[in-house]
């Protein structure tokens, strides 16, 4: 079933903003940007920074993406590797991606395939392919004159699993069976595993074990280029962590075949919110000889979240086989499809 079926909108020209406030803040954002930025060229490019979240998590929100690729947060957590830029094309905005030299789907109103054409030959103007990635389905669907200006490419490696956040935090039904029975392991095992909020100290512990991690992926030889540039990600996340809006849950149990003595940390997750009905898992670590940990730390993190929100955006497989595996089993209620437009 897919989410429009469920009733959440996915028409990509956005939400009504029932609050008359919100909609004046959003005017409000758009006037101070368009002080320093051109509507008709990209001669004012900038690099996003920190200043910048406001004005991008509201389009997020008017917009209505399920898109993890249009949350602030994942933006600066991984800026000081990718350098993203941004600006404002007929009212649009624009975020840029130069290290894979594509924009993002642009975020406004009355986006067509020809205005999309004209901001393409202005991103060529300056230097950039003019490729646009992460386009809504319902778009291309909507305007098949599209192919006209590009060539259409989805690339399954980097759909989205979204999933419905009460399926998670209940875990009901036969196919997710094995689920149950893993947590049902781990708590037989950990009676008395604390749940722990985001302070100080538990960032600290979250950061020594995302970094024996790394040191573990080096000594076996697995993709630690990979591993070193998440761990970069996550210590942004914890220096930031309040400044951006981030959120997250730990598990304490007692150490491996230690019961009841001091307990360590057994594994953790990071996550945002997107808009009104989707969070955006960033970050999950935990420690493989805690057995159930992965599952038991899934579903702590849908019940932390289960009055809040309606889904969960759990990211890419990135076309790993046993990434996918993982994410399939937990039956997704849609895979968004990321889709690429190149210029022809």
């Amino acid at each position: 079933m897919t989410l429009k079926q469920q009733g959440v909108s996915l028409q990509y020209t956005g939400l009504d903003v029932h609050n008359g406030l919100q909609t004046k803040k959003i005017e409000d954002c758009q006037a101070r940007k368009h002080q320093t930025f051109q509507q008709a060229d990209l001669k004012n490019l900038k690099n996003l920074d920190y200043s910048d979240g406001e004005v991008i998590r509201r389009y997020a929100e008017k917009y209505n993406q399920f898109c993890c690729e249009f949350s602030f947060a994942n933006l600066y957590l991984w800026n000081d590797l990718y350098h993203y830029k941004m600006t404002w094309f007929n009212d649009w905005l624009v975020i840029i991606d130069p290290e894979n030299d594509y924009c993002l789907m642009p975020l406004g109103e009355n986006i067509t395939p020809s205005a999309l054409q004209n901001l393409s030959e202005c991103l060529q103007k300056e230097g950039y392919s003019g490729d646009i990635s992460n386009v809504p389905p319902e778009v291309i669907e909507n305007h098949p004159e599209l192919s006209r200006y590009y060539d259409i490419e989805s690339y399954r490696g980097m759909a989205e699993y979204i999933y419905s956040c009460e399926k998670l935090a209940e875990l009901k039904g036969k196919k997710l069976r094995k689920k149950r029975n893993h947590i049902s392991q781990f708590k037989r095992k950990y009676p008395d595993y604390q749940l722990r909020t985001m302070d100080v100290v538990t960032r600290k512990d979250c950061l020594v074990m995302s970094e024996r991690i790394l040191e573990q992926a080096i000594k076996t030889g697995s993709d630690s280029e990979g591993i070193q540039e998440e761990l970069i990600a996550i210590k942004t996340a914890f220096n930031t962590f309040d400044g951006i809006a981030l959120e997250g849950l730990a598990i304490y149990a007692g150490g491996e075949d230690k019961i009841g003595k001091e307990a360590c940390l057994a594994g953790f997750s990071i996550y945002s919110r997107l808009n009104k009905d989707v969070y955006t898992i960033h970050f999950e670590k935990f420690d493989y000889h805690y057995n159930g940990i992965a599952q038991i730390i899934n579903q702590e993190t849908a019940k932390a979240l289960k009055e809040r929100c309606t889904y969960i955006n759990r990211e890419q497989d990135l076309g790993i086989p046993g990434l996918r595996k993982a994410k399939l089993s937990y039956e997704p209620v849609l895979i968004y499809p990321a889709n690429y437009l190149s210029i022809k």
